[in-house]
């Protein structure tokens, strides 16, 4: 059996002028430094989620409800494993007609992978537990960025999807878009900057901001749109991989704008009886007959390709 994970990346972000929560929570928020903060991010991130595997953080989400989550093995490498459970109440009745009340840990597998130049955090895709892996990015963006608060960082996290949604939306409105927008955040992913092109990559660290990039018909025409134009493929590929929506404007009137990539996400597999190892007793005396069960976890991490066609 396979287990199949939703992709996600991670970027982190500065907090330049904290809300007044975090001035209450943080009263020493001005004698931190943010540069400084974002220059040790992933370290931060990992000293964070090393304390977690020993005593674990709550995890909430952006509304402050709680849900529960424990790493199932110790980390290796910056990579860390866990489960994040929906709690929930169940009654049960038994033969006896007695009612029993019980906490339903209905789980998913979460793989943060902090390594340099990988960043990703794979969501298992498990509607018992959650009906959409984005409900689980939601807690875990809210509580990792509640944790680095207190350094003026916060992460967000982005599903990743294939270049093939934008280009069969473009073949779903024959007639063609009269505006198309791309919206680009500030992104400090290498493998992300490989991506995208590399004069918005210069022109976004010359302005320290996100980029708008905006193509608009001319009156009653259509923006012209080439798949096999390199610089729109190269738009199109950066979209796609750092999981940020393209707004598309039909000219056909049924819809106003179509939000190309949302809701979307690619899946990778990995043979469920590897996390039944990484728990096991016998996890030693697997490791030495053939690859540790923790390795075929950072393999898998590293080798989810760059992109998606």
């Amino acid at each position: 059996m396979k287990t199949k994970f939703a992709i996600y990346n991670y970027n982190f972000l500065r907090i330049i002028e904290p809300d007044t929560q975090t001035r209450i929570e943080f009263p020493d928020w001005e004698r931190v430094d943010a540069k400084v903060s974002f220059e040790q991010r992933q370290l931060l991130l990992d000293e964070l989620l090393t304390r977690d595997f020993d005593a674990p953080f709550p995890f909430e989400n952006a509304k402050k409800k709680r849900y529960w989550h424990r790493q199932i093995v110790r980390p290796e490498e910056s990579v860390y494993v866990m489960r994040v459970a929906n709690v929930t109440d169940v009654t049960i009745t038994d033969e006896n007609l007695t009612d029993r009340n019980y906490k339903d840990y209905r789980n998913c597998l979460v793989i943060i992978d902090n390594r340099p130049g990988i960043q990703r955090i794979a969501i298992e895709r498990k509607t018992k537990a959650f009906s959409d892996t984005k409900t689980v990015a939601n807690i875990l963006e809210a509580s990792l960025s509640k944790l680095l608060r207190a350094k003026l960082l916060e992460v967000k996290l982005t599903a990743v999807y294939a270049t093939h949604v934008f280009w069969e939306t473009v073949q779903d409105y024959p007639l063609g878009f009269k505006k198309v927008r791309f919206h680009f955040p500030p992104l400090n992913l290498v493998r992300l900057k490989r991506v995208i092109d590399r004069y918005l990559n210069l022109a976004r660290e010359d302005w320290d901001s996100d980029i708008d990039i905006a193509f608009n018909a001319r009156e009653g025409g259509s923006v012209k749109i080439d798949r096999d134009n390199p610089r729109q493929k190269a738009l199109v590929e950066g979209a796609a991989e750092a999981g940020v929506w393209v707004e598309m404007y039909p000219r056909d009137g049924k819809r106003k704008v179509i939000y190309c990539g949302k809701d979307q996400f690619v899946v990778q597999e990995i043979d469920e009886a590897v996390f039944q190892d990484l728990i096991s007793d016998h996890q030693g005396v697997i490791a030495q007959i053939g690859e540790a069960p923790m390795d075929k976890v950072k393999r898998f991490m590293k080798l989810i390709p760059e992109a998606f066609s």
